[in-house]
């Protein structure tokens, strides 16, 4: 019989392969060794893990509203598209936001959809408009909103539910859109215009970078608490809507000598009270912030100004304190330490830029500082044990340091922190900590009582990276850290960005600052921060009376210094008294982090909101029609819509940030370790030579006898 007969073939999708050839064990009643077995049992017990993993990632896709793909198109039933009114007036700006749902599907559906919104914005109005009618949003206690909410929902009713999941991030839900039905929902809010170095600006977030926290959410009847806000849910592939309009007006008296949009294309076209904005791309989606920037060609020297206004009860301001100017101010010999976040959510672009400020960062050192470099991820490792001179040996270590960069794992800040803050002191010197980060973390409250609590008279200054950062917790760091926030959105800005850092905190700043209203006043922030060149400070603040004169204190360079505020006669109007009461509540949320009584801060919290009409982490505003869409007899599916991911981001990293090295990666690593196990089995010693066809085996003349 030729080899052929012997050793017939099989065919498998058009591979050859010889069949399986019978062994028997050399010892009856022992088939394997006991290494053997051990190497088979963990085999085994590797591939159960593996497909435990598989069904909980599938689980947490499901959960998290990630897509799903099939013949190579993304599958919704939802869509959304984004249109926004801004209206500008002095340092005030009213944002109106149109979301428009429509529903391509065939069935009745719920959509569930985050987004984020300017720091400190106080959102005071939501409108839902459904055919021809329109609901107005009421303001409820966030229990009583969602009861109501839930009703409406399983009675067939459109219902929408707005509610604040983190302190910049918000949710709708909106029950009951119908197949082929377009419903649009109106928010609308407050939020400040910002004054830095001459210029003015507005920053509008579109979307967020996925947050890395530790913690498990909390569920509570279907819903995220405010102790343990939902997960951030961030689309990993293109969609086929998320399209943005935006139309802005800028009313302004004074002469402008720039005006620009940073990161989007815009047309501009000057008004009888200043100029109309609006993006000239129609197909712009909301993968990245908005940016205003215009800058006054003042003739003098801004001052400091007070915008009042009265409501009959009481007179309600915001007090603009203008710094001083550099150039009258000594530099200092400062220690520097740089902390630079390289977790996997700063992969791509925003390491780059976080590169490149570190190296002018080095290069603004001057003779006499002292430096050091951190960077962390899921684990934190600095350049030098104790802050080193600025000498070029030491240069040489930090550039090679940061060359050695790479973005991967968690974002563990804590750690790099608690290093930073507790170096070896350096005699003499002012410690200023540079924090570098997109900071996408989920517990920022922990982060803040931390840096609170370990500063130690050191000052903190963060530095945002990327196209949407957690600009809310970077401000509240700097705030907290008694230093000042610099947002970097493109690689273009880092020299411009790090050069404005280095002005300001180059100089000692004005401290131990105090406000004189002439009468009894409650204004917010109630302890007020340092006072940097080019950077002012915001107060708001309620009197009993119209202020004749304000008065600023404080020292300079161990020195008294003082200052008066300029009042500008019939500049406000009722916007100032939602953003004092929007301060205050950030104020009484922000002592929660301190040791508040929370009972007390969820009281008043949910008092004031109440009063001034305000969406809060106890409030929520809720609109329900009438009459039931839905009948009873149909199903309602529920569909969370996930973000656009940031401009520039990788999508293997922010999609799973959730764990440091991601399901994906523990798949494979079990698949490896499987794999290595039997290899380890079928290629041992003994294995061989028990179960090879060797001429030394009974198996070998078996299988070659004819």
């Amino acid at each position: 019989m030729d080899s052929a007969t012997a050793s017939p073939l099989f065919l498998i999708d058009g591979m050859k392969l010889k069949p399986p050839v019978k062994t028997e064990s050399p010892i009856p009643g022992h088939p394997l060794k006991w290494q053997d077995r051990a190497l088979l049992a963990l085999s085994a017990l590797l591939l159960l893990l593996l497909i435990f993993r598989m069904e909980t990632a599938a689980a947490q896709e499901g959960q998290w509203g990630l897509e799903f793909q099939s013949d190579g198109a993304s599958q919704h039933s939802l869509a959304i598209n984004t249109q926004m009114q801004v209206n500008i007036t002095g340092l005030v700006a009213r944002i109106s936001v149109d979301q428009v749902f429509r529903n391509n599907g065939r069935g009745w559906s719920e959509a569930i959809y985050r987004f984020p919104l300017p720091d400190g914005a106080a959102v005071d109005r939501m409108t839902v408009q459904v055919g021809s009618r329109v609901l107005v949003g009421e303001i409820q206690e966030k229990e009583d909103a969602r009861r109501r909410y839930q009703q409406a929902k399983s009675s067939g009713k459109v219902a929408t539910l707005l509610e604040q999941q983190r302190a910049n991030q918000f949710e709708t839900r909106l029950a009951n859109i119908g197949p082929d039905e377009k419903i649009t929902i109106s928010i609308s809010f407050l939020s400040r215009v910002d004054y830095r170095d001459g210029r003015f600006s507005l920053r509008i977030p579109m979307t967020f970078t996925p947050r890395w926290d530790m913690s498990a959410p909390a569920i509570e009847n279907g819903f995220y608490n405010e102790t343990s806000p939902a997960p951030d849910s961030v689309s990993a592939t293109a969609r086929n809507d998320h399209y943005l309009s935006l139309n802005i007006d800028l009313r302004t008296g004074l002469k402008l000598a720039s005006l620009e949009s940073r990161y989007h294309d815009v047309d501009i076209h000057p008004s009888l009270n200043g100029y109309n904005i609006y993006l000239a791309d129609p197909d712009t989606r909301s993968d990245r912030v908005f940016e205003l920037n215009w800058t006054p060609d003042f003739g003098e020297v801004p001052e400091s100004t007070l915008m009042t206004f009265d409501d009959g009860d009481a007179i309600y301001a915001l007090l603009m304190l203008a710094p001083p100017l550099a150039e009258a101010i000594s530099r200092q010999s400062r220690e520097v330490v740089f902390i630079v976040d390289t977790s996997g959510s700063m992969e791509g672009i925003s390491l780059i830029q976080a590169k490149a400020a570190l190296r002018l960062g080095l290069a603004y050192l001057a003779e006499g500082d002292r430096f050091n470099l951190i960077h962390f991820n899921s684990d934190s490792h600095p350049l030098f044990q104790q802050s080193m001179p600025v000498y070029s040996s030491y240069l040489l270590e930090a550039e090679a340091f940061i060359n050695g960069l790479e973005a991967n794992g968690g974002t563990n800040m804590a750690p790099a922190l608690d290093m930073a803050l507790n170096l070896p002191p350096q005699a003499g010197l002012l410690r200023q900590v540079i924090f570098i980060t997109d900071g996408s973390v989920g517990n920022e409250g922990e982060l803040l009582l931390q840096i609170g609590e370990d500063l130690n008279g050191a000052r903190l200054f963060t530095v945002s990276i990327g196209s949407a950062p957690n600009a809310w917790f970077m401000r509240k760091a700097a705030e907290v850290g008694r230093g000042s926030h610099t947002r970097i959105g493109q690689i273009d800005e880092v020299e411009e960005s790090m050069s404005r850092l280095w002005t300001r905190i180059q100089t000692p700043a004005i401290q131990n600052i105090c406000v004189d209203w002439g009468m009894d006043a409650e204004y917010y922030p109630e302890i007020v921060p340092d006072l940097y060149a080019g950077e002012p400070l915001w107060l708001y603040a309620r009197l009993p009376f119209p202020p004749v004169d304000v008065t600023l204190c404080g020292e300079l360079e161990g020195r008294p210094w003082e200052q008066s505020g300029r009042i500008l006669p019939g500049a406000g109007n009722e916007n100032l008294a939602t953003l004092w009461a929007r301060s205050k509540i950030e104020a009484l949320e922000d002592s929660r982090i301190f040791g508040e009584n929370p009972g007390y801060i969820r009281e008043t919290v949910t008092d004031i909101a109440l009063d001034f009409g305000l969406l809060t982490p106890y409030t929520s505003m809720v609109a329900v029609d009438r009459t039931p869409s839905r009948p009873s007899g149909e199903a309602l599916n529920g569909e969370e819509i996930p973000n656009l991911l940031p401009a520039g981001s990788s999508a293997s990293t922010t999609t799973f940030s959730q764990t440091a090295t991601g399901w994906v990666a523990q798949l494979i690593l079990s698949f490896i370790t499987l794999l290595v196990a039997t290899g380890m089995l079928l290629l041992s010693p003994a294995s061989r030579k028990e179960h090879s066809g060797g001429a030394s085996s009974p198996m070998a003349t078996s299988a070659s006898s004819p």
